[in-house]
């Protein structure tokens, strides 16, 4: 145990040194206003380079910092949370796997190279989610993967077309032909990664896996992949008008979906789960609306409190003795008093109380929304979904935090294990300051938005009305009588997986059925070694024939030649 604790330990001061080494890297390229772009030819054929390119600037340099210092966070909460587990060297060297398959996707400026960070995600994704080995955790790997596929299979389409440059590094492409069907190509793929609607059911699904992995994974990596392949490809996309209108339809509806589903949940995973989904909408909008900074920027701060929010969860299940049911578990105040507040914390920033960390970013992305080129049907439906993260996470701190006392009696519920108090402790400085200082430290952050005060009230105006209804819903009994089929459709996710994702599975699988049939065991067989085998037998068949026939008549014309001498 001391020497798995030791890898652990290392690794995660690995990741806290990697982190410390790009925040001097991004502290020299921006004082300096330079980035290096390295480039290696791998081979070259038909005058099309392949190359194994990276490209060191401000955003990379800063994203895999913030990845690495989450990663270590994460780390060191792991060596609590997965103390009791026989395999858990193996878990954390899937963890390093993944965040190496992380640090790929951000500094790879070339689309070919960018599936080792691409495809990385999806595989070591699947292996994590199925990692506790169930039927339940299997199924949700199953879902996770083959979703993940559909966007790797257009990753793959775009490469293809883009044979026809000559290169694929995404930083100095041009206009041809067929560029607009690989615009197409990318989005699809970074709304599959993002779970954007309606590849949206897979996101829930993953929560199968260990905390700290959807600590992880909800935070800075599998899910902000398509978000940050946007912002790389954000002066491409947006020559053509329909991605900001198709996006901008696509994100709120995510948004609203999200929200209005995790109100009927009561999975504490799946809740924070869905509050991810709900802040990918946000981002999603932001690129919509013309402001990819504002749109990495509120990643940042929003891996931070998400990241922590997972902490605080994980930590109340593993002192639970695995519950994440919230009617099981009440009372909380009392019994976790530091991690109820950490999660508080988590929970405001979340809904943009003022001076958190997601204020800085969210308000910004409402005002934009508010004086961008949107219809007032959208606008109202974006305020809307707005609203939802302040009632779901209402709820989710009224039923944890000040619910009914649990009915169970549980001796090892305390805030007492360092181990999970001390990351919790690096990321509730980053809940709480992080926003300001990553608005303090880059300019591009800033956008000229002129609203009336009266304009600039209605955030404030809508966080407030928004408590007033949480407080409304569940003051008697914490509770809300609601009608059972909407509690069905809304736990189901609106039935996007028996919409979406099984039918399309289900072609596949009838399809790649047809195939072996048709193919393998059709016109290959026939062609093939079966063919050949049969071809064979037909042919020693004949020969055997004929050789007979040609030894009967040579002894028949021997006889006779015999019987007249």
């Amino acid at each position: 145990m001391f020497s798995l604790f030791g890898v652990e330990l290392c690794f995660s001061l690995l990741l806290f040194f990697w982190f410390f080494l790009m925040c001097f890297s991004l502290i020299y390229l921006c004082m300096n206003n330079i980035c290096f772009l390295f480039s290696w030819e791998l081979f070259s054929c038909m005058s099309s380079s392949v190359n194994f390119d990276l490209l060191l600037d401000w955003m990379s340099c800063s994203f895999s910092g913030l990845v690495c210092f989450i990663s270590g966070c994460v780390m060191v909460f792991s060596m609590s949370y997965m103390s009791g587990d026989s395999n858990s060297f193996r878990f954390t060297l899937m963890v390093m796997l993944f965040v190496l398959s992380m640090n790929f996707l951000i500094f790879i400026p070339s689309l070919i190279s960018l599936l080792l960070g691409w495809d990385g995600l999806g595989l070591v994704s699947f292996c994590l989610v199925i990692y506790y080995q169930n039927n339940k955790s299997l199924s949700a790997g199953m879902l996770t993967v083959l979703m993940n596929r559909v966007g790797d299979c257009f990753i793959l389409g775009s490469i293809s077309i883009l044979m026809v440059l000559g290169h694929w590094n995404m930083m100095c492409f041009w206009e041809f032909m067929g560029f607009e069907l690989v615009n197409f190509f990318i989005m699809i793929a970074g709304m599959t990664k993002s779970a954007q609607i309606p590849f949206s059911s897979w996101l829930p699904a993953a929560m199968a896996a260990p905390t700290p992995v959807s600590a992880l994974v909800h935070s800075s990596t599998l899910v902000t992949a398509g978000v940050y392949l946007f912002i790389r490809f954000f002066n491409y996309l947006t020559v053509y008008y329909w991605f900001n209108i198709f996006m901008v339809y696509i994100s709120i509806m995510t948004t609203i979906m999200s929200g209005i589903c995790a109100m009927y949940e009561y999975d504490m995973k799946k809740i924070i789960a869905l509050s991810t989904l709900s802040q990918l909408g946000v981002m999603m909008m932001s690129l919509s609306l013309g402001m990819p900074m504002m749109s990495l920027f509120h990643l940042y701060t929003h891996a931070m409190f998400k990241a922590l929010l997972f902490m605080c969860g994980g930590n109340i299940i593993h002192c639970f003795s695995g519950k994440q049911d919230m009617r099981q578990i009440g009372n909380v105040s009392s019994l976790l008093p530091i991690t109820c507040m950490f999660l508080n914390i988590a929970n405001m920033a979340l809904c943009g109380m003022p001076f958190l960390a997601g204020f800085y970013s969210k308000d910004l992305i409402i005002e934009g929304l508010i004086m961008g080129n949107v219809n007032l049907f959208m606008l109202l439906m974006g305020l809307f979904g707005v609203c939802l993260t302040v009632l779901y996470s209402g709820r989710f701190s009224l039923l944890i935090i000040w619910g009914n006392e649990s009915s169970e009696v549980y001796s090892n519920v305390s805030d007492n294990d360092m181990k999970m108090i001390f990351p919790m402790s690096m990321l509730v400085l980053g809940a709480m300051f992080g926003g300001w200082i990553f608005q303090m430290l880059f300019s591009l952050f800033n956008l000229n938005i002129f609203l009336c005060m009266s304009m600039k009230l209605i955030i404030p105006f809508l966080i407030v009305m928004s408590l007033i209804m949480m407080f409304g819903f569940w003051s008697g009994g914490l509770s809300v009588n609601i009608l059972s089929v909407m509690m069905y459709i809304n736990s189901g996710m609106w039935f996007m997986g028996s919409f979406i994702c099984y039918p399309l599975l289900q072609g596949f699988k009838s399809f790649s059925n047809s195939n072996l049939k048709v193919v393998d065991m059709g016109w290959f067989e026939i062609l093939g070694g079966q063919g050949l085998f049969n071809f064979n037998s037909l042919s020693f068949m004949i020969l055997e024939y004929w050789l007979v026939v040609i030894f009967n008549s040579y002894m028949l014309i021997f006889i006779i030649f015999i019987m007249f001498l």
